[in-house]
Formats: structure tokens, C-alpha cells, sequence
């Protein structure tokens, strides 16, 4: 039930599960700042409103307006900055487009957050403009940082000052999440942009405290009585958090100006010691490295290039190797994998990965991340720790979930020497966790975390990221200050957020598998929802399928599950694995061939958790 919290005698505040909405109010005329799901008609009505002038979004965030609808059949115009309107025209769109679906590199916004129908906006408004909204004077503010084109709405009324601030600052000097601050700057995208729009926040909270408001309604959570300590607080955490990415960032080796600009004196991780390739290890091109046994023959890790196939071709016919025996593909990014096509016309050998690696190979449908490649590869998926040997090399696999969670590392034991290929995972300046949509996973015995564990379990003599040239190694010390530096993240990520630090970084911790499939008309569909509990104790969920058109519902609407503590992130883990519950439902035969649906399903349960999951079903006669 929506909670109305009245400010003054013409604006007040409408609360539905932890989502606020504002609404002014003067002579029977209304005018809302964003529109959950609790401004219905009826609530509206109820209030004295008999009109409805106008909305403003103040970002594209589904939970942010997904009441919108009704009100856009009674035309009612919308509001908003032009970047929002850029997203929000081709929300419903952007779905199925292979831009955004596959390849996701440069541009991490439009994200999961955004509606699944295009919505009409009629005014693109800018920060300075003030609109008047039936009487009452509704100043726009610049909100960036928060989200691409984000707004501010500042209204006087009762002689008080009031900043509805959206997701740009919570009360207590919070924010709800940290992946939607992922923005590229200098000489890098979206892709590596971890916190990328940080410095733009720290403006957007001197604008805030420039406009000397009274109280602060933010789009989440309580009010904020004393905006000027929480945005002080929030300035002050956000700065401890950037010089904690910056400390042990493996953009340090690939951009040492980078964060020059963020500034120059933070300190940095001691760079590893780096080492000459090992002399069975030699770079092929790209990211891809040759294993050679003593007596010639070749086992390839990692296969981006297309080019790898005719090069190992040439190669074998020139006697430089007799063949290759094995593919081993360190994890899911198509600038690893995307040579398998070329490479299985020439070859007929195995092709490994971890078994989490795996599965978003042979089934990309699966899953919606960054970098895939859209076309299956067969691949055989290794199960933890998996131990073969090969022509004198002891070879273990297992998940190394460091640069992404779906990431293998493959440890080689032969000619005296303990080699570790890392995949992207490490760099002789830190970590290459610098992409959150990857979900790299914060906590004890997942991530990063796991990854150093495994390092010192282990006891390579070197690493091999396979962009670099080199390898190298770290020191007991600079172990030490890699695993400091993450559980120092972790504090610092529960402070700023209020929350266990998984909530903060995954973007997809409620997710439809697969995420998108193929059926015909008439035919049952299958869905699964899965669930990462990031906190410490077991959570209770419970999932609403918001059922469109064209699809019959066959199974109970609402499912509950209590989820245990601290999942690792995939059904598919065998250490605690992701919590699953199941839906059947029925295509309609009157769809037309080719129509895809867009399916929902809203967590329930925990108001600071809602964001609704995404799946696509496309009909096929």
C-alpha cells in the first residue's frame, strides 16, 4: 500500500515499497516527480487531484515509472532530460537489438534497468529550466553521475526548500547501487569505467548543496532531514571508495595517466615483479598463447582472433608444431572466443573451459553480459579443480571468477615450473575487476577473494594475463595488500550503501534463464528465475511474474523461496549455488510469427531489492 507523506499543504511524498514519487499539488492540478508503481489513477484521485498536468522522469529506471502507463493513455505529457529520452523512445527496441544484446563493450547504459516498451516523451527539458507546474515553480537541477542525463527537482513550498534528488543521494549519505556509476572518461568506455562517473556525482552534490535545500526526497528510501551532512557524508565515502579502486587497478598497466585527472598523489599497489615467458609458453597473437610439449605438439589457450586457425595452420605446415591437441578458453569475452568458429573447420581437437565458462559458450541465450559472442561453441565444461595430464604437463582447472564470474584459471605443471593462466582476472599493477556487469562477485570464498585464495593455495611461479607480454608474480606482501584492499572495498561499499556490498556491484542478482528463447505458437515455456542472496543470512524472495499479453500463465502467480546466505552467483556452482524457482507458460496461437515478449517478474519481498528481471520469448511459427 502507497504511504502518503504530506510536506507542506501542496507537495507531498508517495511511498510504495521503498520508492518514492513526488507530487504538487494546488487547485484539483497535480504534477509528480517520477511515477512508481503505487500513483495510480485511484491514489491520485483520492488526493483532490482531478488533473493531471504533467510528469517529470527523472532517470530510466523501470522502478522509477513503471506506473506510467495509464497516465500515458490519458495523455498525460512526460518530462525529461534529452539522454533519458534517448533511452526511454527505444526502451521496448533496444531489447532485441543485437547492438545492445550482443558485443556489449563500449556503452554499459541503456542497461537492465530500463522499461521493456518504448515510452513517448513529450518535453525534453534541461538543467537551469524551471517549469511551472500549475502555480508551483519546479526548478530542474542537473543530476549526472547517478545515470546518463539524470535530473534534480528542487520546489519551494511552505517557506521550505525541498530537493526531490532521485538515485544521486540517499538519506544517511547513501547510494542505492555502484554498477549504474559505470561510465568511461579519458582514453577508455563504458566497458572499464568502474566508478567512471564518480566525479561527476561529487558536482552534482555541489549543485545540491549550492541549491541550500531543506529536506531531501530521494527516489529510495527515507527522507533526509540534513542534506548538507549527508552530502558531505556521501562525498567523503565516495572519494575513500575511488582511492581504493585506484590503488590496486590493473588500468595502472594499460592507462598509467589515467587517473591523473581523479588525482594524481593517491597511492599505488607496488607493481609486481615481472618475468620472461616460460620456454614451453609463447604468445601466438592477441590473447592467444601456445603450450608446446618437448616433443612439438601445441595445446592453444584462449582463441579471439579469427586469424589463430590459419596461423596454427601454417605453423603445423612448416613443421614449427606437429598439431594441435586442446583448446583451453579462459573465459566468456568474445576477444577470447571468437576464433572457435574459424578454428574448428581446421582442427578437430577439445576445446575446455571451466564449467561456468562453459555454459556461456555452448549457451549464450542464457545470459545477458558483456562481451558475448552471440553464436554457441561446443565446449567441454570441466567441474572445479578437474586434474588431466597432457604429453608430461599435469594440468588442474577450476573457476577463477576474478575479471568476470564466468572465468576459469588452468594451472601447468611440467619442465620444473607452476604456471597460472589468469585470463584477464590479474595484471602486474592489481586487479582487472574494473567491469561490475561482469559480476564480479564480492565476499568470502567468491571473487576476487576466491581468486587470491586460490593464488596462494596453489603457488604458481607466475601468472599470465594473456594481454601482456610478460609474466609476473606477486610477493606474500603484495598478496596481503591485493586481499586488504578488497575487504577495505567491501567496508567501504556497505557504508556508502547501507548494505551487503554483492547488492551494491550485481546488476543482475535476480535474473531470467534463459534470458531470451525461441517457442511456437501453442507451445509450453519454460522459465527459471535465479537468485544470489549477497547477504550474510538466508533472505525470503518473493517473485511476481508480470504476465503480457499472448502468454498464459499455467503455474501460481507469486512463488516465494528463502534464498541462503552468501550464494556464489550460478545454479550451476557447486559451493552453494544460486537459488532457482520455475514457471510453465503457454504462447497464444494467435501471435504473429516473429513477435517477441517481454516477460517480468518483480521481487516482492524486500523493498531496498526491488528491480524486476527480464526475459524474452520469441515466437517462431
Amino acid at each position: 500500500m502507497t504511504e502518503v507523506i504530506r510536506l507542506t499543504d501542496e507537495l507531498m511524498v508517495l511511498a510504495d515499497h521503498g520508492v518514492n514519487a513526488g507530487l504538487l499539488q494546488k487547485d484539483g492540478r497535480g504534477f509528480l516527480i517520477d511515477c512508481h508503481r503505487g500513483c495510480t489513477r485511484d491514489l491520485i484521485r483520492s488526493l483532490g487531484v482531478a488533473e493531471l498536468t504533467g510528469i517529470l522522469l527523472t532517470q530510466h529506471r523501470r522502478d522509477l515509472i513503471d506506473g506510467l502507463s495509464s497516465w500515458l493513455e490519458e495523455r498525460v505529457p512526460v518530462y525529461c532530460s534529452a539522454a533519458v529520452a534517448d533511452i526511454l523512445e527505444k526502451a521496448g527496441d533496444r531489447w532485441t537489438d543485437p547492438d545492445f544484446r550482443w558485443r556489449r563493450f563500449a556503452r554499459m547504459t541503456p542497461d537492465l534497468a530500463m522499461p521493456i516498451e518504448n515510452v513517448a516523451v513529450t518535453f525534453r527539458v534541461s538543467p537551469g529550466d524551471t517549469l511551472n507546474t500549475n502555480g508551483l515553480l519546479l526548478h530542474i537541477i542537473d543530476a549526472e553521475g547517478s545515470c546518463p542525463g539524470a535530473l534534480a527537482g528542487l520546489v519551494e513550498s511552505g517557506h521550505s526548500r525541498f530537493l526531490f534528488s532521485s538515485t544521486a543521494a540517499m538519506a544517511g549519505g547513501k547510494l542505492r547501487d555502484l554498477w549504474t556509476l559505470q561510465k568511461g572518461f579519458g582514453q577508455i568506455t563504458d566497458y572499464h569505467g568502474i566508478l567512471g562517473a564518480a566525479p561527476e556525482l561529487q558536482r552534482t552534490w555541489q549543485r545540491f548543496k549550492a541549491a541550500q535545500p531543506d529536506l531531501l526526497v530521494p527516489a529510495f528510501g527515507p527522507l533526509e532531514k540534513d542534506p548538507s551532512v549527508c552530502l558531505e557524508r556521501l562525498r567523503n565515502r565516495l572519494t575513500g571508495l575511488q582511492k581504493n579502486i585506484v590503488y590496486a587497478s590493473a588500468l595502472n598497466h594499460y592507462f598509467p595517466d589515467l587517473y591523473q585527472s581523479w588525482q594524481a598523489d593517491w597511492p599505488r599497489f607496488p607493481k609486481a615483479e615481472t618475468l620472461p615467458l616460460p620456454p614451453f609458453i609463447r604468445r601466438l597473437e592477441g590473447p592467444a598463447f601456445l603450450l608446446v610439449s618437448q616433443d612439438g605438439y601445441a595445446f592453444l589457450i584462449d582463441c579471439g582472433l579469427p586469424q589463430i586457425a590459419e596461423i596454427l595452420h601454417q605453423e603445423i605446415q612448416s613443421g614449427l608444431i606437429k598439431g594441435l591437441e586442446g583448446v583451453w578458453i579462459s573465459h566468456m569475452h568474445y576477444d577470447h572466443t571468437e576464433g572457435l568458429a574459424c578454428l574448428a573447420t581446421l582442427f578437430d581437437c577439445p576445446v575446455y573451459a571451466s564449467r561456468l565458462t562453459a555454459d556461456t559458450l555452448c549457451h549464450p541465450d542464457r545470459y545477458f553480459i558483456p562481451c558475448q559472442y552471440p553464436e554457441p561453441f561446443a565446449v567441454t565444461g570441466l567441474a572445479d579443480q578437474t586434474v588431466f595430464t597432457w604429453r608430461g604437463f599435469t594440468l588442474t582447472a577450476f573457476e577463477f571468477p576474478g575479471q568476470t564470474l564466468y572465468h576459469g584459471g588452468l594451472l601447468v605443471e611440467g619442465q620444473g615450473r607452476r604456471v597460472l593462466f589468469a585470463g584477464d582476472s590479474f595484471s602486474a599493477t592489481g586487479l582487472d575487476d574494473y567491469c561490475p556487469q561482469n559480476r564480479v562477485l564480492p565476499g568470502p570464498g567468491r571473487g576476487m577473494r576466491l581468486c587470491l585464495d586460490r593464488i596462494r593455495s596453489y603457488q604458481p611461479d607466475c601468472l599470465i594475463n594473456q594481454h601482456q607480454t610478460q609474466a609476473f608474480r606477486f610477493s606474500a606482501d603484495q598478496w596481503q595488500a591485493l586481499k586488504k584492499n578488497l575487504l577495505e572495498r567491501e567496508l567501504l561499499t556497505e557504508q556508502i550503501t547501507g548494505q551487503a556490498a554483492g547488492w551494491a556491484w550485481d546488476d543482475a542478482w535476480c535474473r531470467v534463464v534463459p534470458f531470451e528463447q525461441t517457442a511456437a505458437p501453442g507451445s509450453l515455456v519454460q522459465v527459471t528465475v535465479e537468485m544470489t542472496n549477497h547477504d550474510q543470512v538466508p533472505r525470503l524472495f518473493r517473485l511476481d511474474p508480470l504476465v503480457p499479453a499472448g502468454l498464459q500463465l499455467l503455474d501460481d502467480k507469486i512463488q516465494t523461496a528463502v534464498v541462503p546466505a552468501l550464494t556464489s552467483g550460478s545454479s550451476l556452482s557447486p559451493y552453494n549455488p544460486d537459488y532457482c524457482l520455475f514457471w510453465q507458460f503457454r504462447l497464444q496461437d494467435s501471435l504473429n510469427d516473429g513477435e517477441t515478449l517481454a516477460l517480468l517478474f518483480r521481487e516482492n519481498g524486500q523493498p531496498q531489492r526491488e528491480m524486476t528481471a527480464v526475459g524474452l520469448i520469441h515466437n517462431r511459427c
